[in-house]
């Protein structure tokens, strides 16, 4: 009997329907994701990680630069509307990354 509740189980989760969510995701939630994933391309393109679709090692500081010329310009979108500890958190991000790329 608990092999079939089981089964159950597992067909019902399989045809469950997606959560919708209450409020839609606002722009400024998907450009600070933007950002994160940015971060995360620039600092494999600095080599101080491997690239997350390869999980290989590849340096462009030309990519790199592009990625960090990005959050930048996405960060100057969003910063009048973020909260300082928000504003500080993408600061200090910006700042590492433009730190280790003046030392490529």
């Amino acid at each position: 009997m608990q092999e079939k509740n089981s089964e159950k189980e597992k067909n019902d989760a399989q045809h469950e329907e997606p959560k919708l969510l209450d409020q839609p995701i606002k722009a400024k939630e998907i450009i600070y994701m933007m950002i994160l994933s940015l971060e995360g391309k620039a600092w494999a393109y600095l080599d101080k990680v491997a690239h997350a679709e390869t999980q290989k090692h590849q340096k462009d500081t030309g990519e790199a630069k592009v990625a960090i010329d990005a959050i930048e310009a996405l960060f100057s979108v969003i910063e009048p509307g973020l909260e300082a500890a928000e504003k500080n958190d993408i600061q200090v991000r910006l700042t590492n990354l433009r730190l280790n790329f003046a030392k490529e």
